[in-house]
């Protein structure tokens, strides 16, 4: 049985990218979109999910690294006049740069300082983009005349479907490197990290080193999502990167899954269309509301259901099935083997 779950994993996954491909040719563009919104979307909750669940860290203000990609690359799109893939590669950079500056920062200030100090640059960004009016367009943000994605020509395919396999493509890719991320000597010492911060330091782990280069990683990841989502969708205001944004960030990698990179995907897939679903269930003049209220609801009723995540709860599940007996894992510290290479 622990071969069938060896080989079920990839399989799902190839499944899972060949289906994907298949979609554009089976949906409007209209709905591309919010299929491309998932997918930039879950980009930032894998790079969430590599500090929440892998880490040990806590970000509440990636919605501010989302919108920082977004308005670098439209920034340097209308205004440089830079082609869209290398608009894409400054704003992972700047947003690495900003990822190393606020967890730095905040590794000096100790203690739970990283949730306080995300939640202020959460709240403070969408006024500094207001402020610096001559450079992000103020609260009319910036905007292209087309989808910033177009595809080459001869392919015959719309902006829309061209998009969506990109932000597909490039997801894929992201989480093929997240995961490589987590394994090996590198993934042990996030573990070690995760589970003990004082007694990692003890096997010879540089904790702070490792923390801050999760931090920077998730931001550069939650950047280019961004990135892509501004280009999709032709346009970068400030209303859309509200704190609310971060929090629904957090909410989407704890209902899918924070140790998972599935969870990402589906975290963002319920963020997105579950609010549409609570608002068809509702009627009448005060609908928003109740909306709401059925939203909250459902999240908390995936919480109830499945404490670690759907992924998590159906993985859990599934091990059930597939596995011979039930045995005790050991802790990552009892296969603490890193050497001064992580230090």
């Amino acid at each position: 049985m622990n071969t069938l779950r060896r080989y079920a994993v990839p399989g799902g996954w190839t499944a899972a990218l060949i289906i994907g491909l298949v979609v554009p040719f089976l949906v409007s563009d209209y709905d591309l979109l919010d299929l491309s919104r998932v997918l930039t979307l879950a980009m930032a909750v894998a790079g969430l999910n590599l500090l929440l669940g892998h880490s040990g860290q806590i970000s509440v203000g990636h919605g501010a690294v989302f919108g920082l990609g977004g308005y670098v690359t439209l920034g340097t799109v209308t205004e440089s006049g830079w082609p869209w893939v290398p608009a894409v590669l400054l704003s992972g950079a700047v947003c690495l740069v900003f990822g190393l500056l606020i967890g730095g920062l905040a590794l000096k200030m100790g203690g739970a300082n990283l949730g306080l100090l995300t939640i202020a640059v959460a709240a403070v960004f969408p006024l500094v983009i207001i402020r610096l009016k001559s450079t992000t367009g103020g609260t009319f943000g910036l905007s292209l005349a087309h989808s910033g994605i177009q595809p080459p020509p001869g392919t015959g395919l719309t902006p829309a479907q061209f998009g969506y396999v990109v932000c597909l493509l490039v997801l894929a890719l992201t989480l093929v490197l997240l995961r490589n991320l987590v394994t090996g000597t590198s993934g042990r010492a996030l573990a070690a990290v995760r589970t003990s911060p004082l007694l990692a330091a003890a096997n010879g782990v540089n904790v702070n080193r490792v923390k801050l280069t999760a931090f920077a990683v998730s931001s550069a990841v939650a950047g280019i999502g961004g990135a892509l989502y501004a280009l999709a969708v032709a346009i970068a205001v400030p209303d859309s990167y509200q704190i609310t944004l971060s929090i629904t960030l957090l909410a989407a990698g704890v209902v899918g899954g924070s140790r998972t990179w599935a969870g990402a995907i589906v975290g963002a897939a319920i963020v997105v269309y579950l609010p549409t679903a609570a608002e068809n269930v509702v009627s009448g003049d005060s609908s928003g509301n109740w909306a709401q209220l059925v939203y909250a609801g459902g999240l908390i009723l995936c919480l109830i259901l499945a404490p670690t995540g759907l992924v998590g709860g159906f993985t859990r599940l599934l091990g059930r099935f597939t596995s011979p007996s039930p045995t005790s894992s050991p802790s990552a510290l009892d296969h603490l083997h890193i050497r001064k290479e992580v230090q």
